[in-house]
């Protein structure tokens, strides 16, 4: 067979890369067993950094936190060892996307997450850290005390199947770590640092509760909470801890929701809750009271319907690389006598083995002040640069002795402070390379070399055609199942935050369509409460906020029903140079409506009428409606005006329009079209 052969680990065969950073290679890999394999994460650590002693005391000290981690939110590491002169760790693979790129997506489309699955997402946070936080060794009986110190949306996974896994436990601070004390240490990303790291105070679980009420709050307002223009601001409204209630920003919170989520953002850590899972049963309680009908597995099918792009690309690769013959690896691994023995839980593959326990005094320490700079911070370093912290403007009266911190910044990104420069990686940095590892992540510069890699591999198979087949039907198993989500990906399409103008009306940027169908998108659409209408015909609006399948070439009129407003009508024609549109739904009117009830059987027919400038046709009985709503004049005192309408009906069979005339008021709000048909 002509098929390029893939770089084997051990007993992993590598599949593609996520990250080949100058510290590590993070790599998609498939365990090779004798009788099973399976999909994994393999972390490989370079060659420079895996014989440096210190750099093992903080591998060591990783995997003395994360290996006995059991719990079903939090990403389980399988085995670890030393082969090709590389310290490596291997984990679960998650597939799904993190909740930053969950954010993004919905932000995009001007949605935010529903109140009830952003509870229910945090629920499961709690869980696995309260598991953290409580945990003991079952040998000895000593608390680990574990604190995670880096939550936010980058560490946590959402996968397709509505899993919630916490990640990245790399910067995790336990009392079985070398540095016991970690004096003068901070960690973790700039804007979900508590303010008791500002004021110097020892750490405990508490601290992992103020970045996970940062997260749910960012999550309710599609917004992040403490963003200014340079890092400096950005700590100072950290230290003033100003939290505005979700409620301000995005109406759809209950109050209620926000009690929970301003207690967890006490800037005063007394004031929180004493432990997450007291904060896990405040949730608790509020979603189920709130939302009884809510179900886990709701957040599948909202998942897969965001995401299910990458999904389907990303299902054909792995189909490719199942076809593999096996057997060449496994008959290399046979000759290294590698079969039958295993290696995991520390046991090295190679003739240096890793060292259980380090001399602490043999490990270089630095107080080292990496606040996890992100993308979007304005700050500029280079590599012989410095900035001066005035730590008394962070701080206050309050402040350490120090006056001032200088922070340095190397080529690989390590920050010091007193211009002591490390060459070595931080433990934040081995945690944010691995964040990106652990969720699948197509937007590496290496896709291109994986890519290459399956096309040889799918050039010489001899069983192209049966590949071929197996998308088709695994696409014709998607479609019957995605036909099978509507009713419930329609409460889940998110929920309106800022009101557009209606004028804001624009071409959706390269969706694809058919030739002879084109595409509507809403912004602003809410699920929960509207109903939306083409051409009279009720359509699903998915989770991204499209219509689909709108014919070309005809005048249409989308209308956007909600019970107790105005309704929101706008007409359009797409063709083959415009086969899209993005249309805006503004803030709908207050009205008051009276009902013509068309549910009864005693006659069949169409009704026409005008209503709200679109001219209607509904057939008599209603198939989709039970009645029709009509608006109801207001006096300026506030009294219902008798309002009069004319509409015109035809039998069926029958071309001949006849006028009925029919009169709604409060005390006559709802009239059954039988008894005025016969009356007229």
């Amino acid at each position: 067979m002509a098929e390029k052969k893939l770089e084997r680990f051990g007993r992993y065969l590598i599949l593609d890369h996520f990250v080949d950073g100058g510290m590590a290679k993070i790599c998609r890999a498939r365990y090779l067993g004798d009788t099973a394999s399976k999909i994994c994460v393999i972390k490989m650590i370079q060659p420079q950094y895996s014989q440096d002693e210190s750099f093992k005391t903080m591998f060591m000290d990783e995997i003395k936190v994360t290996f006995g981690l059991l719990h079903p939110n939090i990403v389980q590491t399988y085995d670890y060892g030393y082969h090709n002169s590389k310290l490596y760790v291997a984990m679960e693979y998650c597939d799904g996307s993190n909740l930053k790129e969950y954010l993004d997506k919905l932000k995009e489309r001007k949605f935010v997450f529903p109140v009830e699955i952003s509870v229910y997402i945090i629920t499961q946070v709690c869980q696995a850290l309260n598991y953290a936080h409580t945990l003991s060794d079952k040998l000895s009986g000593k608390d680990l005390r574990i604190i995670h110190r880096d939550i936010s949306p980058h560490n946590i996974i959402l996968t397709y199947d509505g899993v919630i896994k916490v990640i990245d436990f790399g910067i995790a601070k336990a009392d079985t770590n070398s540095e016991a004390t970690q004096a003068g240490t901070i960690k973790g990303k700039l804007s979900y640092l508590a303010p008791e790291y500002l004021e110097g105070k020892t750490l405990d679980a508490r601290y992992d509760q103020f970045a996970v009420g940062i997260t749910l709050w960012e999550m309710l307002c599609s917004r992040k909470l403490f963003k200014a223009p340079n890092d400096l601001a950005v700590l100072k409204k950290i230290q003033e801890c100003k939290v505005p209630p979700p409620s301000s920003i995005n109406p759809n919170v209950p109050k209620e929701l926000d009690e929970i989520v301003l207690k967890a953002l006490s800037k005063d850590r007394s004031k929180r809750f004493e432990d997450m899972d007291k904060l896990n049963r405040a949730l608790m309680k509020f979603l189920y009271s709130s939302y009884p009908d809510f179900n886990s597995t709701d957040l599948s099918y909202f998942a897969k319907e965001l995401f299910k792009e990458e999904i389907k690309k990303d299902r054909e690769k792995l189909m490719v690389f199942g076809k593999m013959d096996l057997r060449p690896y496994i008959d290399d691994m046979k000759s290294e006598g590698l079969m039958g023995s295993n290696s995991s839980s520390g046991e090295s593959t190679d003739s240096t083995p890793i060292k259980k326990e380090v001399d602490e005094a043999s490990a270089q320490k630095a107080a080292v002040f990496d606040f996890g700079f992100e993308e979007d911070s304005k700050s500029k370093f280079t590599a012989a640069g410095t900035r001066v912290i005035n730590k008394k403007e962070i701080m206050g009266a309050k402040g350490t002795k120090t006056a001032q911190i200088k922070v340095q910044k190397d080529a690989n990104g390590a920050l010091s402070l007193d211009g002591n420069v490390k060459k070595k990686m931080t433990r934040a940095q081995m945690g944010r390379e691995e964040s990106t590892a652990i969720r699948r992540n197509e937007k590496s510069s290496k896709t291109r070399t994986s890519q290459s890699k399956l096309d040889e591999l799918e050039k010489g198979k001899s069983s192209n055609n049966k590949i071929v087949a197996s998308v088709a039907v695994l696409a014709v198993v998607a479609g019957y199942s995605y036909m099978n989500y509507p009713n419930l990906l329609k409460r889940f399409s998110g929920e309106r935050i800022e009101r557009l103008p209606s004028s804001q009306v624009s071409d959706e940027p390269q969706v694809e369509t058919s030739e002879d169908l084109g595409m509507v998108f809403i912004k602003n659409f809410d699920k929960y409460k509207q109903k939306a209408f083409i051409n009279g015909k009720l359509v699903e609006v998915n989770v991204l906020g499209d219509i689909k399948d709108v014919p070309l070439n005809r005048e249409m009129v989308l209308r956007v029903e909600q019970p107790g407003y105005k309704h929101f009508v706008y007409k359009f024609n797409l063709n083959e140079g415009q086969s899209k549109v993005s249309v805006v739904i503004p803030e709908m009117p207050n009205i008051s409506f009276g009902h013509l009830m068309t549910a009864h059987k005693c006659v069949n027919g169409t009704i026409y009428f005008d209503l709200f400038g679109e001219s209607r046709a509904e057939k008599i009985p209603a198939s989709q409606i039970s009645s029709i709503a009509f608006p109801l004049k207001i006096s300026p005192q506030g009294e219902v005006v008798p309002t009069d309408y004319e509409i015109y009906f035809t039998k069926d069979g029958d071309d001949l329009k006849r006028k009925i005339k029919f009169t709604l008021n409060f005390e006559n709000d709802s009239i059954d079209f039988c008894s005025i048909y016969y009356s007229n």
